[in-house]
Parts: structure tokens; sequence; C-alpha cells
């Protein structure tokens, strides 16, 4: 019986445009929480460098705050992540850019 797990992502076909939100979350204290939301910026930035600092000023100033997503969102109200801030186990921030 073969196990392989497969990942196979196409690329975007087209980017999409727009502006960019924040969307912030606190760790989980417990498997039963449900949600961990705690931030939403729905006010939109040009780009993805000024939602960064932006989300970076927000880490300053919510202690509990772990992670935060940028996202572009559509007309139709679908999101597609940019990238990803966390506090690392030492409390340094960490970036990743979004691709699938």
């Amino acid at each position: 019986m073969d196990s392989c797990f497969s990942c196979n992502f196409s690329p975007r076909k087209v980017k999409m445009k727009g502006e960019f939100y924040i969307e912030g979350h606190k760790s989980k204290t417990d498997w039963e929480e449900e949600t961990t939301l705690i931030l939403q910026d729905d006010k939109g930035y040009s780009t993805l460098e000024e939602a960064t600092a932006k989300a970076k000023e927000y880490f300053e100033k919510e202690k509990d705050l772990n992670l935060v997503v940028i996202y572009q969102q559509d007309k139709l109200g679908t999101r597609e992540g940019a990238r990803m801030i966390f506090r690392n186990d030492e409390g340094h921030l960490e970036e990743s850019n979004l691709f699938y």
C-alpha cells in the first residue's frame, strides 16, 4: 500500500489585485477553543510593505497577538493570503510569504 502524500499546487492564473488587509490571532489556550481572532483591520493598505509595517505596529501594541495574516480580498469575498508574520518561541517576529 502506497501512502505517498502529494501537494500539487498549480500556479495562479491571475494575480489578485487590490488592497491588503490584516487579520490577527492569539495562541490557543486549549483544544476546545475554536476562535483565536483578536484583530480584524478592515482598512485596506495599497502595498504589502505598508500592510507589513502596520502589522508590526500591532505586535508592539497587542501582547496577546501571536500570528498575523496579510491577505487580499476580491469583490466576491474570496481571500488570498500574501504574508504571515508570527512570534517565535523566543518572542521574535518571523515573516513568511504565502504562495499557494
